[in-house]
């Protein structure tokens, strides 16, 4: 009995000590870099000082009722293990629309109970342990609330880990990805009955 509660006890002690294995599957909310936000940082350190970087992929403009693809990725050379978070708001710095997993293996949904901010952020799965250089990156969708704003902004974190079980070694990057609402008049406009009635104005 006593040498099964040490046996916890140790196991408590070394997840304690190393945040990193802790948080691999299941990472802290609000560490994007968005306003009133920290970033992943506080624990793997080097905030954008290292030679890596993250990469969207992602439209510059939505329209009401949209749902809209992003992809993410992270890479750097020598690194060996990935993470992210991201969440959406609006001008007002207020969450905005849904977000959406499409792969819920690598990759999972929270909300934070006072801000109502929703976070897409990776699983333990999806840090991919052992792939060198560049993340498989994590894909997700946001659908558009029907009252268009006139901008989002994603807010994105990215973990480049050396996979050597503690946070020593990993490097935090961020950055932000801005899509412009397009007007119900503006899409109108585009297309060919548009064009036609604004001959006739």
């Amino acid at each position: 009995m006593l040498r099964a509660t040490a046996a916890i006890a140790a196991l408590v002690l070394l997840w304690s000590a190393d945040p990193g294995i802790a948080r691999s599957g299941n990472p802290p909310d609000a560490r994007t870099g968005a306003p009133g936000e920290s970033t992943c940082a506080g624990c793997h350190g080097n905030l954008n000082t290292g030679n890596g970087s993250i990469v969207v992929t992602a439209p510059d403009a939505f329209a009401s009722g949209d749902t809209i693809d992003v992809f993410v990725q992270v890479e750097d050379a020598g690194q060996s293990r990935w993470g992210f978070e991201v969440t959406v708001l609006d001008d007002s710095d207020q969450a905005v629309g849904s977000m959406i997993l499409t792969d819920p293996a690598r990759t999972q949904l929270s909300v934070a109970g006072g801000s109502g901010r929703q976070y897409v952020k990776h699983t333990s799965l999806g840090t991919d342990p052992g792939t060198p250089n560049v993340s498989p990156g994590w894909g997700f969708r946001w659908a558009v609330p029907v009252s268009t704003p006139e901008a989002v902004t994603f807010y994105i974190v990215g973990i480049a880990a050396n996979g050597n079980g503690s946070t020593s070694g990993d490097y935090t990057y961020t950055d932000v990805h801005v899509m412009d609402g397009v007007s119900a008049s503006i899409e109108e406009d585009e297309t060919t009955w548009g064009k036609i009635k604004s001959l006739f104005r």
